[in-house]
């Protein structure tokens, strides 16, 4: 990889991760609580958005196939998560897919909101996952993949920093400015679940249609 591609590459990741689309998320599911909480949160799922990509620029593709799920698969599998995390939000309320009866604990709830939905699929979701996937195969070698996944921490640093000032984000809007921009986030989101599903099943009839 040039200098060049290095930073294409980055640059385009963080951009798919649209941390500003998790902004709204993070507000939503942590109305009410300290700054330092949200802090805690924004830090959690930097952490987990870092484990994810540079796992997947190491093992994304061979487990895929080892499964033998196909990316469009996981495209439209992905974006039926997503859409099931806007719609909470277009309503303005939290998401139950990332709550069970049994993490009802104040720091297992936490780290929950943190992963799931913020980490995945809303920054690491289907598209910064093929996009990774795309690298990897582009790159490949133990020293491409090395900067790759360099790339992938930086984003998950860069995507963690606008999370970290969702207090003071949360002051200036108070709860109808949230409510409002928890809407705005929740179409965005659901045009890009529109649009993974609609990849997804267009890969999917190409393959398809290729074999029959």
């Amino acid at each position: 990889m040039s200098f060049s591609d290095v930073v294409n590459y980055y640059l385009s990741l963080f951009v798919v991760c649209s941390p500003l689309s998790a902004l709204p998320a993070l507000l939503n599911l942590s109305y009410g609580r300290s700054d330092a909480e949200k802090k805690h949160i924004a830090f959690t799922a930097s952490i987990a958005v870092a484990i994810i990509l540079v796992v997947v620029t190491w093992v994304g593709l061979p487990l895929l196939n080892i499964f033998g799920i196909r990316v469009p698969a996981f495209q439209v599998a992905g974006g039926f998560v997503l859409i099931l995390v806007a719609l909470a939000m277009l309503n303005s309320q939290p998401s139950r897919i990332q709550q069970t009866s049994e993490d009802q604990a104040d720091v297992l709830h936490k780290i929950s909101i943190a992963v799931v939905p913020l980490a995945m699929p809303i920054m690491a979701g289907p598209g910064a996952i093929i996009a990774v996937i795309v690298g990897a195969s582009t790159w490949t070698g133990i020293l491409n993949h090395f900067y790759l996944s360099i790339c992938a921490i930086l984003v998950a640093l860069t995507t963690g920093s606008v999370l970290y000032f969702a207090g003071p984000v949360e002051r200036v809007l108070k709860h109808t400015g949230i409510s409002i921009l928890t809407r705005i986030g929740g179409l965005i989101l659901t045009s890009m679940a529109v649009q993974s599903m609609a990849n997804g099943i267009y890969g999917l009839w190409m393959i398809y249609s290729r074999n029959s």
